[in-house]
């Protein structure tokens, strides 16, 4: 391949940035003597300015102090671009036209002084091409139009610093080369992009801008998290007029993780975008000053005793079966209503006529309801004597029912069911948070968030159904729903994704079954651990699983040998704290860094954690050093999860 024309292409680019970089600098610099003039004229003479006068001027100020802001962010790109100004080029030939053109795909698009675009947005329509089509016949939609044609030419660059490092042409969504180059690096204590290895199915699920509720079941290591934060990219550049980075939410797991995926937008030029826990986000809808349970300590008690009655009862309140029964319970609430005939001032409502009007008002809750059956029986009266009879009826509906939707009423359900929940004052399970939310909003209701537009849920396995049907309830916006079955804390109903596909309305249901993280020889380690055929490792091939007698020594030598590399991170992933205790005792000359609720920032060097917290991370090196041999031979998603969090190099230290 001659790479004159690129290197002749990619110097005429870099000159254009560069002259676009001088000038937004001389706009900047321009602009802050602007302001520092404004600034002292308005100091220097405030006691001569009218209030008119003093208004504008701080008008004046913050326009200023905006267009700064603006033109940094814009300067911020420039430099990235003359560093690193696209990935790839596509050549197309438009149908019914002889001549093929060429586009430059990078994070950002440039145009040069006269309009002319010199490289396109990944996000921008044409751009759709690289990903989607081998070369051949292929099409893009921009505007309701669809525009067919000839993929002639998929090139891939690797540019550092303004050069061309490595270039390749690919009849693939990526050159195999490319991608294990870019998969062979070692891990960041930041999620990075990924738009040069997108791959076509990853694609699909970025460019959906229609489906409402969007579920993407990934094996680990397929890249749903990051997925999901790609197509928050691309709504914010397709809808950049509708919709704002304060309209979008992401519900995820813990800090350390939210801190971890902090980066992507920024880096994709869009703001960052808020985040919030399922707990913060639940009590958002609570109006009473309760007090709720962390949802770690609760979970690290039942993962660490799981035979105990509280291990028992969040298992049954995270089931399909428990979501059903307070339904059951809902309906059987309702059906009081219906019980009996109604006698108020020789007006006699039969029970068949209630149940009949119950009937036709499905979708409304209990209080709701009990106003609109007052509404329509209070007819039969002459409305002199309407407000009277309506008053007596809505007394007797309210006492049938025999409950107001309250923190009492949830517990007194739960006691007839036997079940565990917090007997302290104004304090709430977090296993009992969303139940009691669904339980309130069936009863008396609650006002839904309509300002959010796109809530994004991570690790969405470990949330019940009852949970997403409420979220649902609350947040009646666009969502995407991440997560994988096969990494679970808690065991899940079988049925999980195919229950809130039937749940969550105008749903649609993605798999994403090829890993990409780890290394072939660790995902098919990893494997053994779970009941699933469909896991793709992709062929990058490392180290051989170790599996190592626990000594002391042995540890010690993993630790010596990470040291001594060229790796960053080392995750020492054990099964429970006492474990981990015992590690931090063996070694206490050690730097180990240990990460668990309190953690707001992941490290590099050697992490010491346990499944719980790991899950979502990756690590150059893993070691599990608590493993019992039976283990060894038996299903565990924990065990999964753990295994799976090496990028190139697993060992499992086994103690009998």
């Amino acid at each position: 391949m001659d790479t004159t024309i690129e290197e002749k292409y990619l110097t005429e680019v870099t000159h254009q940035l560069k002259r676009k970089i001088t000038e937004v600098e001389a706009a900047l610099n321009i602009n802050e003597d602007n302001y520092k003039e404004l600034k002292h004229y308005t100091i220097d003479y405030k006691n001569e300015l009218d209030k008119y006068e003093v208004y504008n001027h701080q008008q004046h100020l913050k326009f200023l102090d905006s267009r700064s802001v603006l033109e940094a962010n814009v300067l911020k790109k420039l430099k990235y671009q003359k560093d690193t100004p696209y990935f790839s080029k596509i050549t197309f030939q438009f149908a019914d036209e002889v001549e093929v053109e060429d586009f430059y795909i990078g994070r950002y698009g440039f145009a040069d002084q006269y309009g002319e675009q010199l490289i396109y947005d990944w996000r921008a329509p044409i751009s759709s091409l690289y990903y989607d089509f081998s070369l051949g016949e292929a099409f893009y939609e921009s505007q309701q139009r669809k525009f067919h044609g000839q993929l002639r030419l998929k090139r891939q660059f690797e540019i550092k610093q303004g050069a061309i490092s490595f270039v390749v042409d690919t009849n693939d969504a990526v050159n195999d080369e490319l991608l294990m180059r870019e998969l062979g690096k070692s891990t960041s204590n930041e999620m990075k992009t990924i738009i040069h290895t997108i791959q076509k199915e990853q694609n699909e699920a970025i460019r959906d801008t229609k489906t409402k509720n969007l579920i993407i079941q990934g094996v680990a290591g397929s890249g749903k998290t990051s997925i999901a934060l790609h197509r928050m990219a691309y709504l914010l550049y397709q809808k950049k007029e509708e919709l704002d980075a304060s309209d979008i939410l992401i519900v995820s797991p813990n800090q350390v993780f939210a801190d971890y995926i902090a980066t992507v937008l920024p880096e994709l030029g869009e703001d960052e975008l808020p985040q919030i826990d399922i707990v913060k986000l639940g009590s958002l809808f609570i109006e009473e000053s309760y007090q709720v349970v962390n949802r770690h300590d609760e979970l690290q008690a039942v993962l660490e005793e799981p035979h105990s009655k509280q291990a028992e009862a969040y298992r049954y309140k995270q089931s399909k079966k428990f979501y059903n029964q307070l339904l059951k319970h809902v309906e059987e609430v309702k059906s009081r209503l219906y019980a009996s005939e109604i006698i108020i001032d020789e007006q006699h409502i039969s029970s068949s006529e209630i149940k009949r009007l119950v009937d036709q008002q499905s979708e409304q809750n209990l209080f709701e309801l009990i106003q609109e059956l007052t509404k329509l029986l209070s007819k039969r009266v002459s409305e002199l004597s309407r407000e009277k009879f309506a008053k007596q009826l809505e007394q007797v509906f309210k006492k049938r029912i025999k409950t107001t939707g309250s923190l009492a009423d949830y517990y007194q359900f739960l006691s007839t069911k036997q079940l565990e929940f917090s007997r302290k004052r104004n304090v709430i399970n977090y296993s009992d948070l969303f139940p009691y939310l669904f339980f309130k909003s069936m009863i008396e209701g609650i006002k839904p968030n309509k300002k959010i537009q796109h809530l994004v849920i991570d690790e969405m396995q470990d949330y019940s159904l009852l949970q997403l049907v409420m979220i649902e309830r609350l947040f009646p916006c666009q969502k995407t729903i991440c997560g994988d079955i096969h990494q679970s804390l808690v065991a899940n109903d079988p049925s999980f994704l195919a229950d809130i596909q039937a749940a969550l309305p105008y749903s649609r249901l993605l798999k994403f079954r090829t890993s990409y993280r780890s290394s072939f020889e660790i995902m098919d380690f990893a494997s053994r651990f779970i009941d699933a055929t469909e896991i793709q490792p992709v062929r990058r091939h490392g180290k051989e699983v170790e599996i190592l007698d626990y000594q002391q020594n042995t540890l010690a030598q993993k630790l010596a040998d990470f040291k001594a590399s060229e790796y960053k991170s080392c995750g020492i992933i054990c099964q429970n704290w006492q474990e981990v205790a015992k590690i931090e005792a063996e070694f206490p000359a050690e730097q180990l860094t240990r990460f668990e609720k309190d953690t707001k920032k992941i490290a590099e060097g050697i992490i010491l954690t346990t499944a719980q917290y790991a899950k979502g991370l990756e690590f150059d090196q893993v070691i599990l050093p608590d493993i019992r041999s039976q283990q060894l031979t038996q299903k565990s998603t924990l065990l999964y999860t753990s295994c799976s969090r090496a990028l190139h190099e697993l060992t499992l230290l086994v103690r009998d």
